[in-house]
């Protein structure tokens, strides 16, 4: 060891110079505070906000606030132990109960969040000898499961679903039913699944269907329960976010009966953390009488994502997708992150989202809108960008 050439930190110093130089750094802007809606305040300035999910307007909602400051007086804020070592309360019995009923499936497990519940999803349900299909622009957390699950990985084009029924096709006898892993709203480009195209190869290739629907439950499909319940059966496994329209946090899993068994027994990532606490459950339960309450908000939200795309089309700014997230592709990472810098100056705060988070040199601007964006605030934003463009 004495005759070590670099420290550890110098290592990390010289990975972050790199990433400077190829326009990759990441920054997190601080903000006054959070949940502020879609103004918010850094520095004593007030910016518009295109950077959060909140697509339902929940998080900043004072009404909700206080309901979920009732259950956490009323309920134990830690489950203290993980579901194997500690139990499970009632009350998230209950909630996991309602929400499976709420969505259609049979059974539900709560996780800590979004990407450990993919993460779940690839501990437990990967095997030897089994094909797995993933859309090339799935999640990160859904690459790095099937890394961890040691995957027999067969990717195909972004939406492309006559790839995907090649890739079928060519495939090698699989000794375990076949897997495919997508997402039904993908976070960066916007781009909705296919559900009844998704749905009729499964039929006739008889795949397991594992989708995460992340940042479509709450604001699509009837009662917000995600664009696969317009066609009820054809996932097989979905992973939905309380942590993004729901107003909330941690992940859930709605399953088939009989997988939550496996899920504890088979998967490291339920079996060795934390159990998600009981006053969260019971917030669970509160949201769950909210949720089929807000058809005027997904209203305003779809009105909201027709109008911004329809200003920037007409101002000759190309997009992506067709729902509340709207990307602008920009290309390479330094006009990304040059494009990105000049609204934050000029008061308006968007993802500029480079290489990992897409592949290198597909940039793009992800504005996230919500039922509380303003058609005003979509105007200003459009015109700026518009004089931005170059």
């Amino acid at each position: 060891m004495a005759d070590a050439k670099r420290t550890l930190r110098e290592c990390l110093d010289e990975r972050l110079k790199e990433g400077r130089a190829r326009g990759l750094e990441r920054r997190p802007p601080l903000l006054d505070m959070a949940g502020e809606g879609p103004v918010v305040h850094m520095g004593g300035r007030a910016f518009l906000n295109f950077t959060l999910n909140d697509g339902l307007g929940l998080a900043s909602s004072p009404e909700w606030r206080a309901e979920v400051g009732e259950c956490f007086a009323a309920f134990p804020p830690s489950a203290s132990a993980s579901r194997l070592a500690g139990g499970r309360s009632r009350i998230t019995e209950e909630a996991e109960q309602a929400v499976a009923a709420y969505f259609g499936f049979d059974e539900c497990l709560f996780l800590p969040s979004g990407y450990q519940g993919n993460l779940a999803c690839a501990m437990a349900l990967i095997h030897a000898g089994q094909p797995v299909f993933v859309d090339r622009r799935v999640h990160a957390s859904i690459a790095r499961g099937l890394v961890l699950g040691k995957a027999d990985v067969r990717t195909y084009a972004h939406a492309d679903y006559g790839h995907l029924e090649r890739r079928l096709v060519s495939a090698p006898p699989a000794t375990v039913q076949p897997l495919v892993m997508t997402e039904s709203l993908f976070s960066m480009d916007g781009t909705e699944l296919d559900v009844s195209r998704m749905a009729e190869l499964r039929s006739k290739y008889g795949f397991f269907l594992m989708v995460d629907e992340a940042h479509a439950v709450g604001a699509l499909g009837p009662g917000g329960r995600g664009l696969c319940a317009g066609v009820p059966g054809t996932a097989d496994i979905v992973l939905g976010t309380f942590g993004k329209s729901l107003g909330l946090f941690g992940s859930f899993l709605l399953l088939p009966k009989g997988f939550a068994a496996f899920f504890e027994s088979l998967s490291s990532a339920v079996m060795h953390s934390t159990a998600m606490p009981p006053a969260h459950a019971a917030a669970v339960l509160k949201l769950l009488e909210r949720l089929p309450l807000l058809d005027a908000e997904r209203a305003r939200l779809r009105d909201n994502a027709v109008f911004f795309r329809t200003r920037l089309c007409e101002l000759g700014i190309p997009t992506r997708g067709t729902a509340h997230i709207v990307a602008v592709p920009t290309g390479g990472e330094a006009r990304t992150t040059h494009l990105g810098e000049q609204l934050a100056e000029r008061g308006v705060l968007a993802l500029a989202a480079r290489y990992p988070t897409v592949p290198y040199d597909d940039g793009l601007l992800r504005f996230g809108l919500t039922a509380l964006h303003t058609q005003g605030m979509l105007e200003r934003t459009a015109r700026l960008l518009a004089d931005l463009w170059g």
